[in-house]
């Protein structure tokens, strides 16, 4: 299982995601780490829930229309890679019914492509299981995986669009630490955090590092030390 989240700040877009993978063995499930965000092409970055064959078919797929994609996310362009990406998650969905009798537990994956086109315009485009899609430039930020609700909770009350990368960064933290916290089945360390900027009229892609992480760590601590401080603080006794 997976949780991924992106978020488009005034001066880039961060994207997130926990590091555990599910996999199938003789003996059942098989907890084991696993990236989940790649960059794909100078100004595209992906990340996906769902199954991880059905994922890697689908990020292959995505890699070949990189080109294309860096000049901008035109009608046609995002019509030809819809229709492929259907007939990949459509071939995995009629192959499991045929086996097993039903569609239920079909391999999936549900897609975030985060983009920077010309004049540092960035976009987060969502793909849905049945290739259904949608740019979430008006509201700004997209979950998908299990513990998604939780995750769409708590940006509605840290999320600005006018946060910078740096604030980011850091609610990006939070949100997938607390539904790892919560013990949503599936999700796990570590957390893996991408940046997208553009620096000096180059467009910037960039994983945190080791340590970039601890610092993270460290201020998401203080956070949540603070807002207990407040809680304990405030006197709620009904007034006389």
């Amino acid at each position: 299982m997976t949780l991924i989240i992106a978020l488009k700040c005034r001066d880039g877009i961060v994207i997130a995601s926990d590091g555990q993978a599910t996999a199938l063995s003789s003996g059942g499930p098989v907890r084991q780490k696993i990236q989940k965000i790649f960059k794909l092409g100078p100004n595209i970055v992906f990340g996906a829930s769902g199954s991880v064959g059905t994922m890697q078919k689908c990020r292959d797929i995505i890699k070949d229309y990189a080109e294309n994609l860096s000049k901008g996310l035109d009608i046609k362009t995002r019509e030809e890679l819809r229709q492929r990406l259907f007939k990949v998650l459509k071939n995995e969905a009629d192959r499991h019914k045929a086996f097993h009798g039903e569609s239920k537990g079909a391999p999936l994956a549900d897609i975030l492509i985060v983009l920077c086109e010309p004049e540092e315009k960035y976009r987060i485009w969502h793909i849905a299981p049945d290739c259904a899609d949608e740019l979430l430039d008006e509201l700004g930020y997209a979950c998908t995986g299990i513990g998604d609700t939780f995750a769409y909770t708590l940006l509605k009350n840290y999320y600005s669009n006018e946060m910078e990368i740096e604030k980011g960064k850091l609610v990006a933290y939070r949100v997938i630490r607390d539904a790892i916290g919560i013990g949503a089945y599936g999700l796990g360390e570590p957390v893996d955090i991408w940046i997208m900027k553009v620096v000096k009229g180059n467009i910037e892609i960039k994983q945190l590092s080791e340590n970039e992480m601890m610092a993270l760590n460290d201020a998401y601590m203080v956070w949540k030390e603070t807002e207990k401080a407040v809680l304990k603080g405030l006197h709620l006794e009904p007034s006389t």
